[in-house]
């Protein structure tokens, strides 16, 4: 009898009793068994879509679909997956599963009865819930986080899809995942972001099944916007707009724009465009600028890569309000393909097979057993990135917080500050793209080859006497190779070792024109001890300005 008793509390806190044990969770007194789930009620993770940061504090939630079902018991759960004993294979332990814990000590508590699991405090009507869900350490593959939820004894409801989560490890690295959201962001002044997207995707980072026609490969438009809280432009789980779903099988923008245009104003600040690249030019990359505020400071963006069923880049609901309530500064993220649910092709020239009924946005599937697939046995974790977009803060504008509460923000960026919405106008010969202050990017002049790429034209200031107001004489432009997306200074001595010989009399490099403009004595007199001899500066290189020889009174200014 005593050994009887022994073996029982031994095999009741084994391992596999206390990690793998599931929990009856009927309500207290209930005498039914559960109901199947009537979608009424749903049990979401805030920021883990479908996957989770090691040791990363999450929110979870039961809420109602309506606002009228409502709910007086609840239990959530998390359990680990099965996996063999190492001590011994024959018997299952299961991985850790993080930690359940009640977030507001009035409305739940730690379960009596199922182990990592919190429940109700009181037995009173509850249209929504919350509680903590600390992430394990990296290593234990994926949780399933569950819930139970009654609206009275006999009338309860736990398991499948809407009340179950199933999370694994995100095998992404940490730069490459979305910051938690803030719901409680109160930033007063407003941002200004610079974004970028640069394609990586080629024959030579992702040979297998690349298109055989050169040509054919290309980038859509890179679309995106800034955005509110409760706004959705796209999200894992969800079902593609008519305009995601055009971009993501045609590479077609223009209706998912207008989707966008419809809705600034309305939980939208700012429409984001970048130029799509295609044939020679996969590798450039595009920028747009946009703006965010207190209400508006979430990131979408998508971009197409064509051809494939319905693949396509981007992020989601990217927070750039960050916990201490300040503007994230600098991101960059690796990029890898997500599928819109509306095509079943399997390769990138798979013909057109629509998905019927249309599926849920999700990740495209790695690892695949098709043979026809482009990730057949690849892991996304093994595998390059499609491409990489970075986040920059340029500035900020002050705003008071009585200003903020009152929400006197500044009306939307549908046709703004262009550089807001959208990408800038295709530069002029003579325009000067150099990088003042972060916020003009150094692109390649597009009569350049891609092989031997060269700047846009540099203008020198306009030389030449002040004469009743006007200044008429001769200002010289240059133009400087880029070298590994470096501007090379012809003035410095390795200049020649820098560039390809067969780069460097390929172009022009220098030309002389007239000029004229307006200008003043006291211009004259305050500006001559800043006027520069010799070579202009090279984009990204430091002034080192040369005095002139000028009267003494000039000189005495300095």
């Amino acid at each position: 009898m005593i050994r009887g008793v022994l073996f029982f509390v031994i095999f009741y806190f084994s391992p596999v009793s206390v990690f793998g044990y599931r929990c009856d969770r009927r309500p207290y007194g209930a005498t039914t068994q559960s109901t199947a789930s009537d979608g009424r009620f749903r049990l979401t993770v805030v920021g883990a879509e479908g996957v989770y940061i090691p040791e990363q504090l999450y929110v979870v939630k039961i809420r109602t679909n309506d606002n009228e079902a409502r709910f007086i018991y609840f239990i959530i759960s998390a359990e680990g997956d099965m996996k063999p004993d190492p001590r011994n294979p024959r018997r299952l332990i299961s991985h850790l599963a993080g930690e359940v814990r009640p977030q507001d000590f009035g409305t739940a508590k730690f379960s009596d009865r199922c182990p990592n699991s919190v429940e109700q405090v009181i037995s009173n009507l509850k249209s929504s819930v919350e509680v903590y869900w600390q992430a394990p350490p990296s290593g234990n593959g994926c949780v399933t986080l569950r819930a139970m939820v009654a609206e009275n004894d006999d009338l309860w409801f736990e398991d499948g899809p809407p009340l179950t989560q199933k999370l694994c490890e995100d095998s992404r690295q940490p730069d490459d995942v979305s910051p938690q959201l803030n719901y409680e962001c109160s930033i007063c002044d407003d941002a200004k972001y610079e974004i970028s997207f640069r394609g990586i995707w080629s024959r030579n980072t992702h040979p297998l099944h690349f298109p055989e026609n050169p040509k054919l490969p290309r980038y859509s438009s890179f679309v995106g916007a800034s955005h509110a809280a409760d706004y959705i432009l796209w999200a894992p789980g969800t079902l593609a707009s008519d305009g995601l779903k055009e971009l993501a099988e045609n590479a077609d923008s223009s209706k998912l724009e207008a989707e966008i245009i419809e809705k600034i104003g309305d939980g939208i600040r700012t429409l984001i465009k970048g130029k799509g690249h295609g044939y020679r030019k996969m590798n450039r990359t595009s920028y747009s600028y946009f703006r965010a505020d207190k209400a508006n400071h979430l990131l979408s963006t998508v971009v197409a890569i064509y051809p494939s069923p319905d693949w396509f880049l981007g992020v989601a609901r990217f927070e750039l309000c960050l916990e201490d309530n300040t503007w994230l500064k600098e991101r960059e993220l690796n990029l890898y393909p997500w599928d819109a649910g509306t095509d079943s092709g399997v390769s990138y020239e798979s013909p057109n097979i629509p998905t019927v009924p249309q599926d849920a946005v999700k990740r495209v599937q790695m690892s695949s057993y098709d043979r026809n697939s482009p990730f057949y046995e690849t892991d996304m974790k093994d595998m390059l990135p499609f491409g990489k977009m970075q986040i920059k803060l340029v500035k900020t504008y002050h705003r008071n917080c009585e200003e903020a509460a009152e929400g006197e923000t500044p009306g939307p960026d549908k046709d703004g500050d262009g550089e807001d919405r959208q990408e800038p106008e295709e530069p002029s010969r003579y325009q000067n793209s150099g990088n003042d202050g972060g916020e003009n990017p150094i692109q390649p002049d597009p009569e350049s080859q891609d092989n031997c790429p060269v700047s846009q034209w540099q203008p020198w200031d306009c030389e030449g006497k002040c004469v009743d107001g006007k200044r008429e004489g001769y200002r010289r432009v240059d133009r400087f190779h880029i070298v590994n997306g470096v501007v090379v200074d012809d003035t410095k001595p390795s200049y020649k070792k820098l560039v390809p010989k067969e780069c460097l009399n390929k172009y022009k490099m220098s030309s002389t024109e007239e000029c004229t403009e307006d200008c003043s004595s006291d211009e004259e007199r305050n500006t001559a001890v800043e006027r520069r001899i010799g070579n202009p500066i090279a984009p990204g290189h430091p002034w080192v300005s040369k005095k002139r020889d000028l009267p003494k009174e000039i000189v005495s200014l300095e």
